[in-house]
């Protein structure tokens, strides 16, 4: 099979000669060809089969110095044709090419509320929402439009395969049942159902990044191909996250913390690794990767271990 055939099956519920990889991180704030070449750089060292873009470019949405309730309530969208759309699916368009359709792509869209709490943090998103409840609510609302518009364009645009949904706010302690449903759910709602209609080949992100559980009930009925959570931090297994997720394709598996096994561990630790987490699933409906992003710092060899890995698991039956 081809990392494209391998994937295509997973996500399809069809058992593939051996388990896709996918592991991404983010490459900064880089030039454009910069940002091109570090993603195809990245996917022929790791040998990776799909890869997941990060174009941290844009990982700030433009709030135009908002400051004030006020301030944010005069916010207005930065329209389809705003470089902050345009320059996203440009670039999403930009790797596809260099990459030739070799693999399944996936472009990084955040929630409206996470994309917030990026701007300004979390504090200060709390602040505006529990204190300025219009503004806070219209600024998610003018983030959404925007995110929307992006993920059209890429989607229709780029040749990308699907969108990873990155999701936050769930955490445990932060916002009640009846806060995330007035507050949070309505603008992120509109973003998974804007890719889920353009395509059906989404990857939907529990991020785990604050280190405290999240409420994935809030998540579960999202449609996805794929669905990735913090397995270390949920305390929930792939198997155990396969059942519960209605049998979805799962991702991860991998801690991605610091002085993990990930970034620090012998080859033949990560690889025994790598086959348990595949006899946990049986080594169907599973992509083997990380619970989030990577630090900047490991060396794509390590990828390539996780690659050898499924292919000796494949060959011992």
């Amino acid at each position: 099979m081809t990392k494209r055939q391998r994937a295509e099956a997973v996500m399809r519920g069809e058992k593939p000669d051996r388990a896709p990889v996918c592991f991404w991180h983010h490459f900064g704030a880089l030039a454009p060809e910069e940002t091109v070449r570090a993603h195809v750089g990245w996917f022929r060292e790791s040998g990776e089969d799909i890869l997941k873009m990060m174009c941290d470019e844009f990982f700030i949405y433009p709030l135009n110095g908002a400051k004030t309730a006020a301030d944010y309530l005069a916010l207005r969208p930065q329209g389809r044709d705003a470089y902050y759309v345009r320059g996203q699916a440009e670039r999403a368009a930009q790797i596809n090419d260099a990459l030739k359709g070799e693999p399944v792509t996936f472009y990084n869209a955040f929630s409206p509320y996470a994309t917030l709490k990026h701007a300004i943090g979390q504090e200060a998103a709390l602040a505006l929402l529990r204190e300025h409840e219009q503004a806070g609510l219209h600024a998610l609302e003018v983030i959404c439009e925007d995110t929307v518009f992006m993920i059209e364009a890429v989607l229709r645009e780029s040749g990308t395969t699907g969108m990873m949904l990155c999701l936050q706010g769930a955490e445990e302690g932060l916002f009640t049942d009846e806060e995330y449903a007035r507050l949070v759910a309505p603008t992120e709602r509109r973003v998974v159902e804007a890719a889920s209609a353009l395509s059906d080949s989404n990857l939907l992100h529990m991020c785990g990044w604050d280190g405290v559980k999240d409420h994935l009930e809030r998540w579960k009925d999202y449609p996805s191909a794929i669905v990735n959570w913090d397995v270390d931090i949920e305390g929930v297994s792939l198997r155990e996250g396969k059942a519960y997720f209605g049998g979805r394709a799962v991702l991860g598996g991998f801690n991605n913390r610091p002085g993990t096994l990930l970034p620090a561990g012998s080859k033949e630790d990560f690889q025994a690794f790598a086959r348990s987490l595949l006899a946990e699933t049986g080594g169907e409906g599973v992509i083997l990767g990380a619970d989030c992003s990577l630090p900047k710092d490991v060396d794509p060899a390590r990828v390539r271990w996780v690659v050898e890995a499924a292919e000796q698991f494949a060959a011992e039956g």
